[in-house]
């Protein structure tokens, strides 16, 4: 446990209730039980060391360090995602949500009294708290990777009487030694549903998980049946989480675009679509791009002493296009470079048409079936077309 002096538990206290009250009037918190949960849990004691987002400074915070321990509390208690670890490289693989996403993923995942849950993705062990405060530890199960993770977890937990089932386990295949559940929820960002999943649910249970392709990511929520298949729906609910960490989850590679994609020549035209298209509103047609556009990864490369490129890439079929990344007229003709079996950014042009015939529909348009072959399709239900995951 965090010890804090008395004028800093006051700021703790004031800064945790404001907090809550912000959550509850941006409307991300409505049930009550839910309230009592966050105001008996306060985020400071499951982060004690993190670094702000770059759009927030990008500073380093450590309750550890006393000098600096009301800025640290300020920090925590802002409502952003909080960076609590890296790798090797730098590369950030964990972090303590926004207040605001876990508020709306407890709200959303439907868990009342009674249910048996499994979260996907401990982390700091505080959405596990949570869940053991309002079901009662016997319910909840959490797993992670990382034995760090939930070897910290624990502790805290412990500290605060909570006693839910931790477990170093690759939630990509769940935890089958306390299934059935009543609901899975994942705090962490996947291409497809696991199939291991589909077994590990009671009959009318459901799945919560953010679904994330190489464009754009949203909420989903599945109802699983008596056969192990599963129906949904994507929601209006668009949130952000880390990937997860499982060597079992397929087409988890990163987009490394090479120099070939941002120099090598190619056939150049003239297109009017502008990269700034995949973020518009919201992500929306970067949703439907990702389904019609399988196997496609996008990302920034700069050119040495040279413009910086937006890339589509195919790693499969080593296909590329490039179109300088600038911030002009949008609706301006530029350049595009394209090379490769296949056309890249006539495939992007073709599914940006196809989303204005459609009524530029938007996630929550689509709905999700998965049998228990493993085949999960995504559909629109005003016409007859289906895509195929992962997205």
């Amino acid at each position: 446990m965090i010890d804090l002096d008395s004028d800093l538990q006051r700021l703790a206290d004031d800064l945790h209730h404001a907090l809550v009250q912000q959550l509850v009037d941006k409307g991300a918190l409505t049930t009550p039980a839910w309230r009592a949960a966050f105001e008996a849990l306060p985020r400071h004691l499951f982060a004690p060391k993190f670094t702000l987002p770059d759009n927030l400074g990008g500073q380093s915070h450590d309750a550890a360090d006393r000098a600096r321990r009301e800025d640290w509390l300020r920090a925590v208690y802002q409502d952003e995602a909080l960076l609590t670890d890296f790798d090797e490289r730098g590369i950030l693989v964990s972090s303590c949500s926004a207040p605001t996403v876990v508020a709306t993923m407890l709200e959303q995942s439907g868990a009342t009294e009674g249910d048996s849950v499994l979260e996907i993705g401990t982390g700091t062990g505080w959405t596990a708290a949570l869940l053991s405060h309002r079901l009662g530890s016997e319910t909840v199960t959490s797993v992670d990777v990382n034995p760090a993770y939930v070897t910290q977890a624990r502790e805290q937990l412990d500290a605060l009487g909570l006693a839910p089932t931790l477990s170093v386990a690759d939630g990509y295949l769940g935890y089958p030694q306390r299934a059935p559940y009543d609901r899975i929820i994942a705090t962490a960002s996947l291409r497809q549903v696991p199939p291991a999943w589909l077994g590990q649910v009671r009959p009318g249970g459901t799945i919560l998980t953010d679904l994330r392709g190489a464009f754009a990511g949203n909420l989903a929520r599945l109802t699983v049946d008596a056969k192990q298949s599963a129906c949904g729906q994507f929601l209006a609910t668009r949130l952000n989480f880390m990937p997860l960490r499982s060597s079992e989850q397929p087409f988890r590679q990163q987009p490394e675009l090479s120099s070939r994609a941002a120099q090598e020549a190619g056939e150049t035209r003239t297109t009017r679509l502008a990269p700034t298209v995949l973020r518009e509103r919201g992500r929306v047609f970067a949703f439907f791009a990702q389904l019609a556009m399988p196997g496609t990864e996008s990302g920034h490369v700069k050119v040495t002493d040279g413009p910086m490129y937006f890339c589509l890439t195919d790693p499969r079929a080593g296909a590329w296009a490039r179109v300088e990344a600038t911030t002009g007229d949008p609706a301006a003709d530029r350049q595009v470079t394209q090379g490769g079996v296949r056309r890249l950014w006539d495939e992007l042009e073709a599914a940006h048409e196809q989303w204005l015939q459609l009524g530029q529909p938007r996630p929550e348009d689509f709905t999700i079936s998965i049998t228990p072959d493993g085949e999960q399709v995504v559909a629109h239900p005003a016409t007859d077309q289906q895509w195929s995951l992962p997205l």
